[in-house]
C-alpha cells in the first residue's frame, strides 16, 4: 500500500482492478504496491501496463541492458521499491551479480561492463538528470553502438522508467523486500 495515501480494501476498486491484483497474486504472491496507487486511476493503469508490455516485445533496447538502466534510474529517483523489482528481476533472468552490485559506481569498475552497456547508463543518467550537456556528451557514445531507431526506444524506456520511478517515489510506495540492493551510493 502506499504510504502517503489512505488505505483501501480491493473490494474498493472496480472488478477490472481486481483481476490485475489477482494475476500479481499468483505472479509475485501479493499485489505489487505500486498498483494499489495506479488502481485509483484505472485508464492510466491500464494504459501504463500495456507501455511496459510493449517494451518487452522489442529487441532494443534489450532486456538486460533495459533493466539495468531500470535499476539505475531508480537509484537516482530513490524509488526503493523499483530499485527492489527491477534488481530481482535482473538476478532471476540473467544471474549477474556483480552488475547489480556495482551498478550505483558504473563508471569506477569498466571491467563489470560493456561498452555498450556504459553508453547506455551514461545516457540514461543524463536523461534523469535533465543534464543537457551531459546528454549532449552521451549522445556520440551511444550512436557508436545504437541506430537512431534503438536510440528513440532507448529514450523512451528512460522516460518510461522515470514516470515509475518518481510515480513510486512521490507517493511513498514501499519496497517488497524482493532483492536488496541499495537505493543509491552514498555520494547522491
Amino acid at each position: 500500500m502506499a504510504a502517503r495515501l489512505d488505505k483501501l480494501s480491493e473490494r474498493d476498486f472496480p472488478w477490472y482492478v481486481r483481476l490485475v491484483f489477482a494475476y500479481q497474486k499468483r505472479k509475485y504472491g501479493q499485489v505489487l504496491s505500486p498498483m494499489w496507487a495506479w488502481g485509483r486511476q484505472p485508464a492510466i493503469m491500464f494504459v501504463f501496463l500495456l507501455l511496459i508490455g510493449r517494451f518487452k516485445r522489442l529487441t532494443s533496447p534489450a532486456p538486460l541492458l533495459r533493466t539495468l538502466m531500470s535499476v539505475r534510474i531508480s537509484q537516482i529517483n530513490h524509488c526503493d521499491f523499483c530499485v527492489d523489482f527491477n534488481a530481482h528481476n535482473f538476478l532471476a533472468a540473467h544471474g549477474a551479480h556483480e552488475k547489480i552490485d556495482f551498478i550505483d559506481r558504473w563508471q569506477e569498475h569498466p571491467e563489470v561492463f560493456s561498452e555498450e552497456e556504459r553508453a547506455a547508463l551514461a545516457y540514461a543518467e543524463a536523461v534523469t538528470l535533465n543534464d543537457d550537456a551531459g546528454t549532449a556528451r552521451a549522445m556520440p557514445e551511444l550512436k557508436r553502438f545504437f541506430k537512431d531507431d534503438a536510440i528513440v526506444a532507448i529514450t523512451a524506456w528512460v522516460g518510461v522508467q522515470n514516470l515509475s520511478s518518481k510515480f513510486n517515489d512521490a507517493l511513498g510506495i514501499p519496497m517488497h523486500g524482493f532483492c536488496r540492493v541499495p537505493p543509491c551510493s552514498p555520494s547522491e
